[in-house]
């Protein structure tokens, strides 16, 4: 690869926005302007490559040693510079190096690190691949290779040679039966033919390989994961050598007889797309255990067991215990942020949990234990819900139903201001504020164009409306409900985005649309239409909206004019909440201006 090539991204483009950079603009404001000038699979990949979670194994990681020269522990991260894996090694205790063979990539991983973690400086070296690393024996606590051993990259020996602490290598499995594209959700089956060619030709290695190799090294056996479904875009971090944490397999998985079957047989390590491999002259515990022994001294309880780890799309990781006693004590939920926003976001989640829990009971939240700061991470902790989340029900029509009438009720008892009449200073405050920050964010003059519109007719529609304010989630997609088996609601998590004050009734709508998008694998833009045209609203569906509205005393006219505007209201809580705009988001999802550019 020439030492110029930024791959996967635009040499142009790269080096136009870190002009902007230079010129003085914000981090997250180049940010937007790239990827706005990126074509949708381009900016895809970009959006891929640098989450953060990408770096969610640190938590696999022993304890690293420091010395009075360096009190934070240095850290080497080869590969592509991109990579948002740094940034929460950054965060959480090491002294990044990145080495990279594209100085841009270089140049802009460095700004950005510095711009997501503040008081810590990132080191970058330019070296070609292959070529002898430019360092000390053992001068790293930690040495990270994130990418698989294609040709060209460092073999493990002299990864070892620079390491006094731990080595991580990121690798793909060359009996992989899917593989990422780059692209969110976007994946490669191969057939059967294409899946035995690259099983004898492919350049990445089985487990049993990667082992050989750390052994020649002269590294004690790895600790070994899974990073399903890929490393590029993984939910789970999965043990691969008998120990936790654990691939949940739910019903949905359960009903596929061949991938159970597969399980049950032992063949998940040999499958798997890729792998985490942990390798170390000598192990320490886990960076998790001693996390949960914190929190055990914390919150008084004892005999929590991991047994799940989740690395979600929203830039966090997740510990799910349960207790070794069969007891709901030890059975937590722990948040750990990842990026930057997130630590914001758990604080309202945890400040909102106390709030639901005082002054809404009838609400069923988990149990706040703990908010702060252990072993150096600022995490929350919660009692860990019991039952399914609803995606894995998605279908099934009679606990959809139960699960909404018990929504339907619930949501009600979140009323925080008594009904009055909508004014023009109203109208500004909670729908006039949420076409400004989309209209800002939107990327198309059309588009903006369209929202004009619709901001005129929706104030025709909205003043004089009168509704009470609610304790509104704002993001309650089907993930964050939690139920029973016969869909009976258990409890409503993931309070990150939640609003104290706000339009009565889109939580419910939200939920329900998410449902039947996952349910007939509709696109957004079909998604808005059923809120758009009832009549295609199945009747209990309809029976949930009319429960609510009876209940809070909502005009008739309401629900179709919180239909009208559902993508502003879905889009304006994304741009609060996300650490960076996505590009022409609004139009790509619901089509908005997309006809007047056609």
């Amino acid at each position: 690869m020439s030492l110029d090539e930024p791959a996967p991204l635009p040499r142009a483009a790269l080096e136009r926005a870190l002009a902007m950079l230079e010129a003085g603009m914000p981090y997250k404001a180049a940010l937007e302007a790239l990827l706005l000038e990126l074509d949708d699979e381009a900016a895809d990949r970009m959006m891929q490559l640098s989450r953060e979670a990408r770096g969610a194994w640190f938590l696999a990681l022993g304890q690293p040693e420091s010395s009075p020269s360096c009190p934070r522990a240095r850290a080497l991260c080869i590969g592509n510079a991109l990579s948002g894996a740094s940034v929460p090694l950054a965060q959480h205790g090491f002294e990044v190096t990145l080495l990279d063979s594209s100085p841009l990539r270089l140049r802009w991983a460095a700004a950005r690190n510095a711009a997501l973690v503040s008081g810590v400086s990132t080191t970058t070296i330019l070296a070609e691949r292959g070529a002898p690393l430019p360092f000390d024996s053992g001068e790293f606590e930690l040495v990270v290779q994130d990418e698989a051993l294609a040709p060209g990259m460092h073999d493990l020996t002299e990864l070892a040679r620079v390491s006094r602490g731990e080595l991580v290598l990121i690798a793909d499995n060359r009996l992989a039966y899917k593989r990422s594209t780059g692209r969110r959700g976007v994946f490669d089956v191969p057939n059967p033919l294409e899946f035995a060619r690259r099983a004898l030709s492919g350049p990445e290695r089985t487990l049993a390989g990667y082992r050989r190799l750390f052994a020649r090294a002269g590294l004690a056996r790895p600790r070994c994961f899974a990073l399903y479904p890929h490393a590029s875009e993984f939910t789970f971090l999965v043990g691969l050598d008998g120990a936790p944490p654990r691939l949940e397999l739910g019903p949905k998985e359960r009903a596929n007889a061949l991938k159970l079957l597969a399980h049950s047989l032992g063949l998940f390590p040999l499958l798997t797309p890729s792998f985490a491999l942990v390798g170390a002259r000598s192990h320490s515990k886990p960076r998790w255990s001693r996390l949960l022994a914190a929190v055990e001294s914390a919150t008084g309880e004892h005999g929590a067991e991991l047994e799940h780890m989740v690395a979600t799309r929203g830039n966090s990781a997740v510990l799910l215990t349960r207790s070794a006693r069969g007891e709901q004590e030890g059975a937590w939920c722990v948040h750990i942020g990842l990026s930057a926003a997130q630590r914001g976001q758990m604080a309202t989640h945890a400040g909102t949990l106390r709030r639901i829990a005082s002054a809404h009971p009838r609400c069923p939240v988990p149990q706040l234990l703990f908010e702060g700061e252990l072993e150096g991470v600022y995490l929350t902790v919660e009692r860990r819900a019991r039952g399914l989340t609803a995606p894995q029900l998605t279908g099934e029509l009679a606990a959809t139903r139960r699960t909404l009438e018990d929504l339907s009720r619930a949501l009600a008892e979140l009323a925080t201001a008594p009904a009055r009449e909508l004014d023009a200073e109203g109208f500004e405050r909670l729908l006039g504020s949420r076409f400004d920050v989309v209209s800002r964010h939107c990327g198309s003059a059309a588009t903006r164009a369209a929202l004009a519109q619709l901001r005129t007719e929706a104030r025709g529609e909205w003043l004089g409306l009168r509704f009470p304010l609610v304790l509104q989630h704002a993001d309650l997609r089907s993930k964050h409900v939690q139920v029973e088996r016969d869909g009976k609601l258990v409890a409503l998590l993931d309070w990150g985005s939640a609003e104290l004050a706000d339009l009565p009734g889109f939580d419910l709508l939200h939920h329900m649309l998410h449902e039947r998008k996952q349910a007939e694998g509709l696109s957004s833009r079909a998604m808005w239409r059923l809120a758009l045209e009832p009549r295609h609203l199945r009747d209990f569906e309809r029976a949930s909206l009319e429960r609510y509205a009876t209940a809070l005393a909502l005009p008739e006219g309401y629900f179709p004019a919180l239909a009208k505007i559902y993508p502003v209201v879905v889009a304006a809580m994304a741009e609060r909440h996300w650490d960076y705009s996505r590009p022409r988001w609004i139009e790509r999802q619901f089509g908005l201006g997309a006809e007047r550019e056609t």
